[in-house]
């Protein structure tokens, strides 16, 4: 069943205009017409079912039921180095499908990628979250520099910063016995963190450096694997 992100308040009854992306995507590339069934979803209001009444360059939708209530998340963060072209679209889809709801972009010494086009990753998050049937979508904020993120940072929420050849916790041990199941992981660039950088992250109690093993993973990598053990762990996939 085709899924669409409705940013519009949806309640039984409603009628609603889809933007001309949705309705190219319906009507040209799905060959959908009058009648067609499809699934709306947002955070608020949960999934319903809904069908097309208008076929036109603005599509017009008839909401039918609610499918799925909606239900709260835990705030889970990825806050990471940017990363070129395929790779931060890998990181961002999957980042969406393993439930993380904020992806901050951080700005670092040794980041090879300083420009980001915030619009073009929320549409990646937005259909990674159509796919894989979660009912939020995460928000790509405004890209930052270290120094200004680490300041501006929620000290009640522990970040937890991934660290190659250093001599510390495991991120399942850590995990284990972190009390809380709000938390965010800081990924650093393919070359790591400076020690300029590891030296000001020592100034923040907030911060926990955790070890992601003997081998050296590429960022999206590292990505794909601590957001893995947290729903192992502390999330979906714990019971």
């Amino acid at each position: 069943m085709t899924r669409l992100y409705i940013t519009l308040e949806i309640t039984a009854d409603a009628v609603l205009t889809l933007t001309p992306e949705q309705s190219h995507y319906l009507i040209k590339v799905l060959r959908l017409t009058a009648g067609s069934k499809i699934n709306i979803f947002n955070q608020d209001a949960g999934e319903w079912s809904a069908e097309i009444i208008q076929p036109s360059s603005k599509t017009g939708i008839r909401v039918l039921e609610q499918i799925k209530k909606p239900h709260a998340c835990n705030s889970l963060w990825l806050c990471f180095s940017p990363l070129k072209n395929d790779a931060l679209v890998y990181l961002v889809e999957k980042a969406t499908e393993l439930g993380v709801t904020h992806l901050q972009p951080v700005l670092t010494e040794r980041c090879n990628n300083s420009r980001i086009n915030n619009e073009r990753l929320q549409k990646n998050a937005i259909e990674a979250s159509q796919q894989c049937e979660r009912f939020d979508v995460p928000e790509v904020l405004p890209i930052q520099s270290l120094e200004k993120f680490l300041k501006c940072w929620n000290p009640e929420i522990p970040l937890i910063a991934c660290i190659e050849r250093r001599e510390t916790q495991t991120i399942y041990e850590y995990l284990k016995k972190e009390q809380s199941i709000n938390v965010g992981f800081l990924i650093g660039p393919e070359g790591g963190f400076s020690d300029a950088e590891q030296t000001l992250m020592k100034r923040y109690p907030f911060i926990k450096t955790v070890t992601l093993g003997t081998r050296i993973l590429r960022a999206e990598t590292a990505a794909a694997a601590v957001l893995s053990c947290y729903q192992a762990i502390k999330g979906d996939w714990k019971n």
